[in-house]
């Protein structure tokens, strides 16, 4: 297996080039991953939910002798589970989206690889040059207001 950005020939159990650090397996995104644990999460929340009303339904008005008190908690306990419907849904839609916008730069990201790649200079054992003893910073501002003090006095 050859690198599609380098060209050097690569095992093919690597994720990654050694040459220049190209990722050569796509791995499955963590958004969709996220997606499809909301996705699950969603079906699971409204299923089980629709369950315990229909159970809780059923015990309540055995128990009791008007209905009205159990179609309030039903309307009730069906209005929380359809905002935390909503909620799920509308991560669900974010997800969505940055996938989409994601992909439209993937496509635009695609037509730029076209451009050459920019190079790291080639490594080097060049010598570093000789030690110099650093400038001191306090030197020349204590010489000037020592000449200051001396013309006025």
């Amino acid at each position: 297996m050859y690198c599609e950005r380098c060209g050097k020939q690569i095992d093919n159990a690597l994720n990654f080039c050694n040459a220049c650090g190209a990722q050569l397996k796509k791995e499955k995104s963590e958004q969709q991953s996220a997606l499809n644990m909301l996705i699950t999460a969603l079906i699971v929340v409204c299923t089980a939910g629709l369950g315990v009303l229909v159970g809780l339904m059923a015990i309540l008005l055995n128990k009791i002798q008007t209905p009205e008190p159990a179609f309030i908690f039903a309307i009730f306990y069906l209005a929380t589970l359809f905002g935390i419907s909503f909620l799920i849904m509308r991560q669900i839609s974010k997800l969505i989206d940055a996938k989409l916008i994601g992909k439209d730069k993937s496509d635009s990201h695609q037509v730029r690889r076209e451009e050459p790649l920019v190079q790291l200079p080639p490594k080097t054992t060049n010598q570093l040059e000789d030690f110099r003893e650093p400038a001191s910073v306090i030197e020349n501002t204590t010489r000037t207001l020592d000449e200051v003090r001396a013309r006025r006095g």
